[in-house]
């Protein structure tokens, strides 16, 4: 079997990559979801899910929730909510060269008052593989304190959060890493969403 000269085999191999993303074209969309316009009604049996694809992203376990007087949304009246506290946002195309980067969110953990220190574990994952992990920590809630006091935090992320395929998230005590009970709450959301597309990224 005859062998080709290293300078031809590398032509012929840069000719194959060349042909193979030829016609890949990655299309990057911004995104900040705010859950408003979203369909939300009370009493809710079966809960008020988040359909699958809302702005680029699917949502397990978080809902859709609505002010009801306690800790305010960042924005408007409605918001992400987990009420277990822990939950999943994974890119909704499933495709090779799909993923997000988070940019920023506004978070809060819903458990009444008084409420110990909440620490919010992420985690992010591209594919299979774990790849970034951080805490933030939202205060305690005491009594004495008027209702408009308590809102959201916000956060931003770093490149360490780009090209993710999901995000999972769990609430602690921050004191003793013990149960919280209560939700956690999201709010404005910004992120990019990073796709294979054909011709154009409309």
């Amino acid at each position: 079997m005859s062998r080709c000269q290293p300078f031809v085999c590398f032509l012929l191999i840069l000719c194959l990559v060349q042909a193979a993303t030829s016609s890949l074209n990655i299309c990057v969309k911004d995104y900040e979801a705010k859950y408003d316009e979203l369909h939300w009604e009370e009493p809710f049996e079966t809960g008020n899910p988040i359909s699958d694809g809302y702005k680029g992203l699917d949502y397990n376990v978080f809902q859709v929730d609505r002010y009801d007087g306690f800790i305010n949304p960042d924005s408007g009246l409605q918001y992400a909510m987990s009420f277990g506290g822990s939950g999943n946002i994974s890119v909704h195309d499933g495709r090779r060269h799909s993923f997000f980067s988070l940019k920023s969110f506004s978070y809060a953990c819903s458990g009444g008052v008084p409420q110990p220190e909440c620490a919010i574990s992420m985690w992010g994952f591209r594919g299979g593989s774990l790849v970034a992990h951080q805490v933030i920590t939202y205060p305690a809630l005491e009594p004495g304190h008027f209702i408009s006091e308590f809102i959201m935090n916000s956060t931003f992320f770093d490149w360490r959060w780009a090209h993710l395929s999901s995000v999972g998230f769990a609430i602690a005590r921050a004191d003793n890493g013990g149960t919280l009970y209560g939700g956690l709450m999201i709010d404005d959301f910004r992120y990019s969403v990073e796709s294979e597309c054909n011709n154009s990224c409309s």
